[in-house]
């Protein structure tokens, strides 16, 4: 970025106020032309809240925008979009029930009192390619949005940001349920966008992604501006602090082997082939590993390699058509969840707010769910009491920030919500945890303390199964790493020695296949 570029967008004094709290106290911002300016701060900082503001969603309580030089009124989203702002979000905002094509066009779609206007289908669909292609996304722009993986539906909300052709992107957490191709694939495309002069506004909890892709950052803590610096003149370390506004204990939590091999695994799988998975098809073919008591088992691969869908098929989700799956030496037949909790297997799905949690229930009822039945009083009556007993346990042990057992557990912060998820597991008390993109969407306070639950839980004799997208996570959490790609087994390989490099590689698929040879059943 030129130093003499023209500041396109600026803020003075943005303040906004929730009741009992100021989110946003007095922020001042700007913006160049052809710049990508990251900001960053843990959960609650006012990201979020400030990108809202711009693409009016909320109103600021005080303080003035400023585009191209002249002040400006941005009460709604239609003003931002007159304005040329637009904002990709965080949580999916597509309309699930229409197809891929419809929500690029939806902002392009001629409304008119004729009840006979109808789109042409022709155009709508040369228009939805022309932007997933872009993206490198290949799938049908006829299929529905539910139908697709959360990385996908990120993706397509990006195609429909890039179809407004707005000068100001502001990008919510854009990574946060992508894989490292798609990352790669991303920041192409937003290099592409500053060089045509569009300006980004990048929002993330990934350190590295600043320095990878932004021209500066501002850090915001507890609603304030910290400060703003030129990423050629700052270094990572210097962005935690003062995200943290302390010294930053340590991030990565070292391996220390844990489990005995010679002992008999927890988990053996021997060949283990499912279904194709109804809505993009995924087959896993002749999966075989063991899991030991006290491992961490890290499950690595991209989008459609079938980490998702081998963590189900041991949950008997996924049908498993051949194989074989031994829990402590014995023969399992899982052909439901219910199976897999009774021999003290537990998934933590990657949607943690739609499959792991009911969103408008309490802490409490949320963390008793597996185990009601357990706790409940002769005749099946509740025990509030015991309940709420469990949930201050879990509130204390796990350091779930709340007011109390009682609080709906979606308003709490991702961070938070995922450690009700563990509570949830743990209260279930079973022998094998699988987790899903554990820390995915969260910020890097929340993720320091999810990696160390993992860490602590494997170290007290639980086994892990860690499916995860970061590589990170995987190289600084797992004792061995199982690689997937497209539904195969490329290799399990202990973690010692192993690379980032190597693992992108066998990930990707550039790293030929080979054979690993199959753990026998005690």
């Amino acid at each position: 970025m030129e130093t003499n570029s023209k500041i396109v967008l600026e803020t003075k004094n943005i303040v906004k106020k929730f009741p009992g709290v100021i989110a946003l106290k007095g922020i001042d911002f700007n913006l160049y032309e052809g710049e990508v300016h990251a900001i960053v701060g843990q959960n609650g900082a006012g990201k979020s809240t400030f990108v809202k503001i711009l693409n009016g969603i909320y109103v600021a309580d005080e303080g003035e925008i400023i585009i191209n030089g002249k002040k400006v009124n941005i009460r709604r989203p239609i003003d931002a979009k007159r304005h040329g702002i637009t904002l990709v979000h965080q949580e999916v905002t597509l309309i699930p029930y229409m197809s891929v094509a419809e929500n690029i066009y939806l902002s392009k779609i001629p409304f008119t009192k004729s009840p006979l206007t109808r789109i042409n289908k022709k155009i709508l669909e040369d228009f939805s390619k022309k932007y997933l292609e872009l993206l490198g996304l290949k799938i049908d722009p006829w299929i529905k949005v539910k139908e697709l993986s959360v990385g996908e539906q990120q993706l397509v909300q990006i195609a429909r940001a890039l179809a407004e052709n707005a000068r100001i992107i502001c990008l919510d957490e854009p990574t946060s349920a992508l894989t490292p191709a798609e990352v790669e694939r991303l920041f192409q495309i937003i290099r592409e966008m500053k060089e045509s002069g569009k300006s980004i506004i990048f929002i993330t909890h990934h350190i590295d992604e600043v320095f990878r892709i932004a021209d500066r950052v501002t850090i915001l803590r507890d609603g304030e501006k910290v400060a703003t610096l030129n990423i050629d003149q700052a270094k990572p370390l210097d962005v935690v602090k003062l995200m943290l506004g302390r010294e930053p204990s340590k991030f990565y939590i070292s391996r220390e082997k844990r489990y005995k091999a010679k002992e008999t695994p927890v988990l053996l799988v021997k060949n283990l082939s499912t279904e194709p998975e109804k809505i993009r098809g995924i087959r896993l073919q002749n999966i075989s590993f063991d899991l030991y008591r006290g491992e961490i088992l890290g499950i690595a691969g991209l989008l459609g390699a079938g980490k998702t869908e081998l963590g189900k098929a041991l949950i008997g989700v996924e049908k498993i058509v051949s194989g074989e799956i031994y829990i402590e030496g014995k023969r399992a037949q899982i052909k439901n969840p219910s199976d897999a909790l009774r021999h003290g297997i537990y998934y933590l799905p990657e949607s943690r707010r739609i499959e792991g949690l009911v969103l408008l229930l309490t802490i409490r009822e949320n963390i008793i769910l597996s185990s009601i039945d357990r706790l409940a009083k002769p005749l099946g009556l509740r025990n509030i009491d015991k309940e709420k007993q469990i949930a201050i346990q879990w509130i204390k042990k796990l350091n779930i920030v709340a007011p109390s057992t009682e609080t709906r557990v979606m308003n709490l912060s991702g961070g938070n919500q995922q450690k009700v998820v563990i509570a949830k597991a743990l209260e279930s008390k079973p022998k094998i945890l699988i987790f899903d993109e554990p820390t995915m969407g969260i910020d890097i306070g929340a993720k320091v303390e999810i990696r160390k639950i993992i860490s602590e839980l494997a170290s007290q004799g639980l086994s892990v199964v860690l499916m995860s997208s970061d590589i990170d996570e995987i190289l600084a959490l797992s004792d061995r790493v199982l690689i997937l790609y497209k539904g195969r087994q490329v290799a399990l390989l202990p973690n010692k020695d192993l690379t980032r490099d190597q693992l992108m590689k066998l990930i990707s698929g550039e790293t030929r296949f080979f054979e690993t040879p199959v753990p026998k059943a005690a």
